[in-house]
């Protein structure tokens, strides 16, 4: 898939303006964490601290999928260190991460409760704030079950290795140390078709480099998949997303568009009549990862206002 992270459930905390403090000559905003929602999330790394009392404690730098902007409320991002956050635990499973989440809405709850003052009408202001947090949380379970529906391409795994593609043309061939994505952003300027192989004719490929004998070659790649053509000259830069017989299903648009080709206006691609300027693409990576790793962006935007979905009553406080 196109980012090489492992992939995990997490908390992620929910930050809202929760007053005002007096600053050097204005009042600034006062903003913390107001609930925590499930999320997968983009592993980075991992640390441990080992303190002076012999206990460690460890900790998980992640990226959320969807981060608040300012404009939109909340946008589909790439991952980077610079939209990293820490986190106390990382989970395998949705279940995992919302029974740990639940746990943490209630503390923060408890927290409110704690500093309301000991008047006669205490039981009502306990039941007002606590129906105050769940309103909230009920706002943002929608924002969860939302986002998680909008990042149904990020594979859960425990370990996402580096997909190397290798390139062939005129004979000869490379590895290229780049997944298939990195590929395709710096070959603006280059024609290509991208066919898929199995980890299997990979690894076979691989030998037949080492042993720099090529002799063989085709009877392992005869049955490779064209997924991808490219020819910045006619195509406008665009990249075409094909099937076996060279129809195009959809174009990838310079901007990293997932466009269909559902009216049939780009005619399909005569796998038979490619040049030799051509060169030839071999990636573990199928059409259905293409397809699932650019149509993120058919959701890059989310606004809280618009959602309507469903809340999940189990994980609210009682």
């Amino acid at each position: 898939m196109k980012y090489n992270y492992p992939v995990k459930y997490a908390a992620m905390p929910i930050i809202e303006q929760v007053g005002w403090s007096h600053g050097l000559n204005e009042l600034d905003r006062v903003y913390d964490v107001v609930c925590y929602i499930v999320s997968k999330c983009y592993l980075l790394s991992d640390r441990t601290k080992y303190n002076q009392d012999g206990k460690i404690e460890k900790d998980y730098e992640v990226v959320f999928p969807y981060q608040k902007r300012e404009y939109y409320n909340w946008e589909r991002i790439t991952p980077s260190v610079n939209d990293s956050t820490y986190v106390e635990k990382v989970f395998n499973s949705y279940n995992e991460a919302l029974e740990f989440v639940t746990q943490k809405n209630k503390e923060l709850c408890d927290k409110t409760l704690a500093f309301l003052p000991f008047t006669k009408d205490l039981k009502n202001q306990i039941s007002e704030k606590t129906q105050e947090f769940n309103d909230r949380l009920s706002k943002y379970k929608k924002l969860e079950q939302q986002i998680l529906a909008n990042t149904a391409d990020l594979e859960q795994s425990n370990v996402k290795e580096l997909n190397e593609i290798i390139l062939y043309n005129k004979g000869k061939s490379k590895v290229v140390s780049s997944n298939l994505y990195e590929y395709l952003n710096y070959s603006t300027y280059s024609k290509y078709i991208v066919y898929s192989i199995s980890k299997e004719q990979y690894n076979k490929f691989l030998t037949l480099i080492n042993n720099r004998d090529l002799s063989s070659i085709s009877s392992i790649i005869e049955n490779s998949i064209p997924i991808l053509y490219h020819d910045f000259k006619t195509n406008e830069k665009n990249i075409l997303v094909i099937n076996k017989n060279g129809n195009v299903l959809y174009y990838i648009n310079e901007w990293g568009f997932l466009i269909s080709n559902d009216k049939d206006e780009i005619p399909p691609i005569k796998l038979n009549n490619i040049d030799n300027k051509t060169e030839y693409v071999f990636t573990t990576e199928t059409l259905e990862d293409i397809i699932m790793s650019f149509n993120q962006y058919k959701h890059e935007y989310l606004k809280l206002s618009d959602l309507n979905e469903p809340t999940l009553k189990k994980t609210l406080l009682k």
